[in-house]
């Protein structure tokens, strides 16, 4: 009975070992973080050139903010993975005008001062891709083109308007308010390139992509005035990391 037992629990030790080896080999948790820049498919209210009094001196930019979260890969062979993230991830979008009050100086001489009303919504989101490595098994290096599919929940809405800092300029207090209508939930189909070491045991990476958002950034078609808010948003990011 003893020798059974005995027997039992080393095959159980072999057992959960071989298990962690494999979970070992097969997936990788990491860390990244980076820049996101996005935009608005189209103008909204109010910088909707549609209804009167729009804000005609401001033009469009973009919102450039950061992401950051963690990563799990699964190796299914040594070219196909699949890949998962939870991320807090800055979006928006920004209009700019120019402020001639404001005078920036720099070595290259003065520079031109700008306003900016950023929407600022901020998303936790989980990104689910497939990936597929187009370089040689044979290499330390993997390069994945991979797309897929991103759930987010909008946790930050609001607006901002930013003013210049300038020597010699009266600055105005930025103004800050809630965005209102923001969709609570939304989903995007995203797609990109990732370089990644493959035989180390941490590996260093380098991410870039794109996010189109299916639905609309906003739950109604217009505000209250009639200018527009139906939209939806792209994001370029860039990002690097690593994995453990």
């Amino acid at each position: 009975m003893k020798k059974t037992l005995s027997t039992l629990l080393a095959l159980s030790l072999g057992l959960c070992a071989h298990a962690q080896i494999t979970f070992q080999k097969h997936i990788r948790v990491g860390i990244k973080a980076g820049v996101n820049a996005s935009v608005f498919s189209k103008d909204v209210e109010p910088f909707d050139p549609h209804i009167p009094g729009y804000y005609d001196t401001f033009q469009n930019w973009a919102r450039f903010s950061g992401h950051g979260g963690v990563t799990f890969d699964y190796h299914v062979t040594d070219r196909l993975s699949i890949g998962a993230e939870l991320l807090y991830s800055g979006r928006g979008m920004s209009y700019r005008e120019e402020n001639d009050e404001a005078i920036i100086y720099t070595e290259d001489g003065e520079q031109q001062a700008y306003n900016y009303f950023n929407y600022k919504i901020d998303y936790m989101e989980l990104p689910v891709t497939v990936h597929y490595n187009v370089l040689s098994p044979a290499t330390n290096l993997r390069l994945g083109i991979y797309g897929g599919f991103a759930r987010g929940v909008a946790l930050h809405k609001r607006t901002k308007l930013i003013f210049p800092e300038a020597d010699g300029y009266d600055k105005p207090e930025n103004e800050q308010n809630e965005l209102m209508y923001v969709r609570n939930f939304s989903t995007s189909v995203i797609g990109g390139l990732k370089v990644s070491g493959k035989s180390l045991k941490t590996n260093p990476f380098a991410d870039i992509r794109a996010s189109q958002m299916i639905n609309p950034v906003f739950n109604r078609k217009s505000a209250p005035n009639g200018g527009n808010l139906d939209t939806r948003m792209f994001t370029l990011s860039l990002a690097v990391g690593v994995q453990f």
